[in-house]
């Protein structure tokens, strides 16, 4: 049968639909791209907010209509949202022919087994196994899953459960065979990637992760994504520093600066952490990238409250900023607080937020211009028009790109999948221009 999968939600939930493909293809199923060819239509959910479990049953429902109009005969759905609310999709959306959550991924060859009524169906997921789906030459590496920090407006940890690491040998394996696939460029992702190894081998292991991944042979760019300040070591700091190898990128998610916010959402960082640690990576890694997050509207966030989140990122003029308004979610202490933000009032601020961080990314591509960087070289721009280009210093899915215009001259120097050298010509407030040099 024809497998198609879409994949909602984070690259997390990325890398769990990287191994159920490679599942289905051990399996002997054709993997297709186009759900019109599928047999059986696969939707990865992500349930982490409200926007994104309104996402997952619009796209459920849209990958329905296959099953009328094409030559779907089965829709599974699976992921996050699944685990939260399996009982009501069963209730609730006829359309899914199965749901597995991800706490049933241990048993998924049983689970389709059963389904698909193929005794055969006998592999299990496997990180080594994986089809991937990132634009070449990337890679995401999940060294663990679930979440122990229990912030008070997160459901990962009903979801995904409690912290857990992977084994570092499994870890250095995954990376060796995918180098040897051709892959460079290797992001760490996990809920909590700085507390890597505590709970296996009771002690911090990222630097010590970090220096392993360097030495194999194929290794080109490591970032690391997702990490907690009051966990980002002066060890980590240091072997980011030195290391070539690895991104000069800290994705360091604060939410809030108000002492008050931060206690009232369980953030293990204080105000005057969060200023300490940044002028520690500032002053050991001078050429720094700083991505954090914040949140706004959070139950019993004054006007006090709510500027000292904006005088904060004026200080900190952080290099890429993301915001969200706080979202409600059922079955987590924030859920019952008292002092509920009016929504109006949420988006309001987060505007605020949006608006003063554009002054701040303006300035800083600004200061970019007339610098040279070496760059992988992602895909080609819809319109045709540009090469779409990530440096060291962009994330892939969160941040900006370089964009080249597409010429004869780029054209003969610039392969897709590939890295090339370039210097920045122009910029606006997310993105930026290049042209090829190299």
């Amino acid at each position: 049968m024809n497998i198609g999968l879409v994949t909602l939600g984070c690259s997390k939930n990325q890398v769990d639909s990287e191994m159920i493909l490679g599942f289905f293809k051990r399996n002997h199923f054709h993997i297709v791209n186009d759900p019109k060819e599928a047999d059986v239509i696969v939707v990865n959910t992500c349930g982490f907010i409200e926007s994104a479990k309104i996402e997952a049953i619009d796209t459920i429902l849209e990958m329905a209509d296959y099953k009328e109009n094409g030559r779907c005969k089965y829709l599974i759905a699976t992921g996050c949202l699944v685990k939260r609310y399996k009982k009501e999709i069963i209730e609730t959306l006829p359309e899914v022919d199965l749901c597995i959550g991800v706490d049933e991924y241990e048993d998924i060859d049983k689970i389709l087994s059963n389904f698909f009524n193929q005794k055969n169906l006998n592999h299990k997921l496997d990180f080594n196994e994986r089809v991937i789906s990132t634009n070449f030459p990337l890679a995401y590496i999940r060294i663990s899953d679930g979440c122990d920090n229990r912030c008070s407006y997160c459901a990962i940890p009903l979801i995904r459960g409690p912290f857990k690491s992977r084994k570092m040998e499994d870890i250095l394996k995954e990376v060796e065979g995918l180098a040897s696939q051709g892959i460079s460029e290797f992001c760490i992702i996990s809920q909590d990637t700085s507390k890597y190894g505590l709970d296996i081998y009771g002690s911090l292991k990222l630097s010590e992760l970090l220096n392993k991944m360097s030495k194999i042979d194929g290794v080109k760019w490591i970032r690391i994504l997702y990490m907690y300040l009051f966990e980002t070591t002066d060890e980590l700091i240091e072997e980011i520093a030195k290391n070539d190898k690895v991104c000069k990128y800290f994705d360091i998610p604060i939410q809030h600066f108000s002492d008050k916010m931060l206690k009232a959402m369980n953030r293990h960082d204080t105000k005057e952490l969060i200023y300490e640690r940044i002028a520690t990576i500032r002053k050991k890694v001078p050429d720094a990238i700083l991505r954090t997050t914040v949140i706004t509207g959070f139950p019993g966030e004054t006007e006090e409250d709510f500027k000292e989140l904006i005088d904060g990122i004026k200080d900190l003029r952080f290099d890429r900023l993301g915001a969200f308004a706080y979202s409600r979610e059922e079955d987590t202490k924030a859920y019952d607080m008292n002092e509920q933000i009016p929504e109006k009032l949420k988006e309001e601020r987060l505007r605020k937020v949006f608006e003063t961080q554009e002054k701040i990314s303006y300035e800083i591509g600004k200061n970019r211009v007339g610098k040279e960087y070496e760059v992988i070289v992602e895909d080609v721009s819809e319109d045709e028009n540009y090469f779409v280009c990530r440096s060291m210093m962009e994330a892939p899915d969160v941040d900006g790109r370089i964009y080249i215009k597409i010429d004869k001259e780029s054209t003969e120097k610039i392969i897709v999948g590939e890295y090339a050298k370039v210097k920045i010509i122009d910029f606006n407030e997310y993105d930026l221009f290049a042209d090829v040099i190299d």
